[in-house]
């Protein structure tokens, strides 16, 4: 009898401490997965977001290799782990934290790298437009509508940190098209070229007396903004 119980509290022993193993090797499992899903998470968008300014050859090619290489890490160690879940016991945590230190250096300098890629890109295919001038025809009913237009697409613009996919990227150069197009709209037939002359003159350094034509005038007083100017002496 003795015996028999003997051998059974050697079974239970045996069995927690196989219990006790597998769960410590749970943990070590779900810990590795963890930090390598947290690793792609934080590369994966970015890979996509340099992917659409590569296209449009924006980027450093040394950035966009660094990039690719720790992609393809994570992309062989995606193909293992699917194959065999056991391969993750092969891999050190030295290695998992080293890959995602590398990552989240390279996120730093990619996100800083593509915001100021993007904010260049932008700066150049936007019109220049003069934030004075579209104040004072904001009180134009007739350009009231394509001023606050303007705007709201300069805004919009100007908070985006840069296009995150092709999809964004394509949305922005929409966008930029629209503000070209509302823009140039302010030049129309119904925005005479001595007018836009006076105001560009009067929203920079001051109009010289002789930009003040008798059609500027008709115009000004058309509009009823007469009392937006002011004659000072220079």
């Amino acid at each position: 009898m003795l015996l028999e119980k003997s051998q059974e509290l050697i079974e239970l022993s045996q069995r927690r401490k196989s219990l006790q193993n597998f769960a410590a090797n749970l943990q070590i499992i779900q810990d590795r997965k963890n930090k390598i899903n947290d690793t792609i998470a934080a590369i994966q968008p970015l890979a996509e977001g340099l992917q659409a300014f590569r296209q449009r050859g924006m980027i450093d090619i040394e950035l966009a290799n660094k990039t690719d290489k720790i992609v393809n890490l994570i992309i062989k160690i995606e193909e293992k782990l699917s194959n065999n879940n056991e391969w993750i016991f092969d891999i050190e945590n030295i290695e998992i934290n080293n890959l995602k230190s590398d990552a989240e250096r390279l996120k730093n300098t990619l996100e800083q790298q593509l915001s100021k890629c993007w904010q260049r890109y932008r700066d150049q295919k936007m019109p220049s437009t003069n934030n004075e001038i579209l104040n004072l025809l904001a009180k134009v009913e007739a350009f009231k509508q394509t001023v606050l237009q303007i705007q709201d697409i300069e805004k919009d613009l100007k908070n985006i940190r840069y296009p995150k996919n092709n999809a964004e990227f394509a949305i922005c150069e929409l966008k930029i098209e629209q503000l070209k197009h509302s823009w140039k709209s302010l030049k129309s037939d119904e925005f005479p070229e001595a007018v836009s002359h006076f105001l560009q003159a009067v929203s920079e350094e001051g109009a010289d007396l002789s930009l003040l034509t008798p059609e500027v005038q008709d115009w000004i007083n058309q509009n009823g903004i007469s009392d937006s100017f002011k004659i000072r002496l220079t």
